[in-house]
């Protein structure tokens, strides 16, 4: 009996010795492992794990962990380009929403530095307000009698000078629901008078945008999205452009390549056909590009000398040399325009990247000659008018455990021409030939007096 006791003590005994060691033995496991990772990492993450561990048990004030980290990210992306970016989870689907045209707010845009409406987003609540581009919010508030300068002026020299900096601050103090009073003003920036001015309230909400307007005899049209699907709507009420297309010219404005852009302006197109007109102005003024996606899906519509259904539009070389053909979503020029037909395009400095694409590819194709493209020349420029000439592309990698993406430039884009074109720095210019277009004082002036010239030198 004593014996079996005996035993029973010197097996529960080995027992717990036995857990002891192992449990040694793990955390010598665990803490050789940690350690082979982090002799493993870059001494520059070694220096950062490290400067955080001092900050947390040394510094005499709290820092958040996720400002630290941010800091650092931050720190990491001002050694990128201007174009490459870093999105929190939050940030990343706000992007892709955008991406896909789904936007919520007002829909207004605005020129750097500034209270001009750079353009009113089709389909948002400021488009169906009447706003457009070139007119100036110079007051904001939430009521009719409460509004505010969007503006304050300060002497500098013997000069009156204008900050615009009020503006991001007035606009951002309103959520969807809302309804905020803008005064806006067709004279300037800072104009206040009553006789020159009037109160245009605006509702904000989540919308559906759309990316191409036409115009043709008078009217406007463009698919208007209620209810999930794009219905091809008369929108005259809203713009001013189709007061000024008449005659055997249609106009197309394609002012981003998101969205569904591609079946936007095959819709375009149609209208195009049926209306029996032979001469077209695509209007790519400030439009700043977007998805190689949807540029392969409109080029589609606009190559003349295309022989398949997948010809080249585009050549992507990677940084690590690396190279990448990038095809026409489809061949249907023929089915809409004849050889007869003559295509235009107007464009500006803020013309950018996809557009700039699509360009090479009407030229490469024979579309167009650049004897075809009216470049703004604004008064009193002494070098050559030009697009924005950017000649290289972003890819956006996604983290699928956070949500946290990074967007890259990660290749320079050519044309599908003999030449294999790059206009990255350099763009498209009046020197190529293009035409430098009058009557142009910025960028996005009130009533487009620059369109108007375009217009009348295609009918001369």
């Amino acid at each position: 009996m004593q014996q079996e006791q005996k035993s029973k003590k010197m097996s529960t005994g080995k027992k717990v010795l036995w857990a002891a060691i192992a449990l040694a033995a793990a955390a010598v496991i665990f803490f050789a492992g940690f350690f082979t990772y982090y002799f493993t990492l870059p001494a520059g993450a070694r220096s950062l794990l490290w400067m955080k561990d001092k900050i947390d048990s040394e510094y005499y004030e709290d820092v958040d962990d996720g400002k630290f980290w941010q800091a650092a990210i931050d720190g990491a992306t001002s050694l990128l380009d201007r174009y490459s970016a870093y999105y929190t989870a939050d940030e990343y689907d706000v992007v892709v929403d955008s991406s896909r045209g789904i936007s919520q707010g007002m829909g207004l845009s605005f020129f750097l530095n500034s209270n001009m409406v750079a353009e009113a987003a089709l389909g948002s609540p400021a488009f169906y307000a009447g706003l457009e581009t070139g007119i100036f919010v110079t007051g904001a508030g939430e009521a009719e009698d409460a509004v505010e300068n969007t503006f304050t002026a300060s002497e500098k020299n013997g000069e009156t000078v204008y900050d615009y900096s009020r503006l991001s601050k007035l606009l951002s103090g309103f959520a969807v629901g809302d309804t905020a009073y803008l005064r806006v003003s067709a004279v300037s920036g800072h104009e206040t008078a009553e006789e020159n001015c009037k109160i245009v309230p605006v509702t904000l909400a989540r919308y559906t945008e759309s990316y191409v307007l036409y115009a043709a005899g008078g009217e406007a049209y463009m698919c208007a999205y209620e209810g999930g699907s794009g219905v091809w709507t008369n929108v005259s009420e809203y713009v001013s452009v189709d007061e000024k297309v008449s005659g055997g010219t249609a106009y197309i404005r394609l002012t981003s390549f998101y969205g569904n852009a591609v079946g936007e302006f095959g819709r375009a197109a149609q209208a195009y056909k049926e209306d029996g007109k032979h001469s077209l102005l695509l209007d790519l003024r400030n439009d700043g590009g977007g998805s190689v996606s949807v540029m392969q899906g409109i080029a589609a519509y606009l190559m003349r000398g295309a022989e398949s259904d997948s010809e080249p539009v585009m050549r992507a070389v990677y940084g690590n040399g690396r190279e990448e053909v990038y095809r026409a979503h489809g061949n249907y020029y023929s089915d809409y325009f004849s050889e007869e037909d003559t295509i235009y395009v107007a464009a500006n400095a803020n013309t950018a990247s996809a557009s700039e694409a699509l360009m090479g590819v009407m030229l490469s194709y024979g579309t167009i000659g650049y004897e075809d493209i009216f470049i703004t020349d604004l008064s009193g420029k002494t070098a050559p008018a030009s697009t924005y000439g950017k000649g290289i592309m972003q890819t956006t990698f996604r983290n699928p455990l956070t949500g946290e993406a990074v967007k890259l430039t990660t290749a320079t884009i050519h044309w599908p021409d003999e030449a294999s074109t790059c206009i990255h720095d350099r763009g498209i210019t009046t020197d190529d030939g293009a035409i430098p277009t009058e009557d142009a004082q910025t960028f996005g002036d009130w009533d487009d007096a620059e369109l108007r010239w375009i217009l009348s030198e295609i009918a001369a």
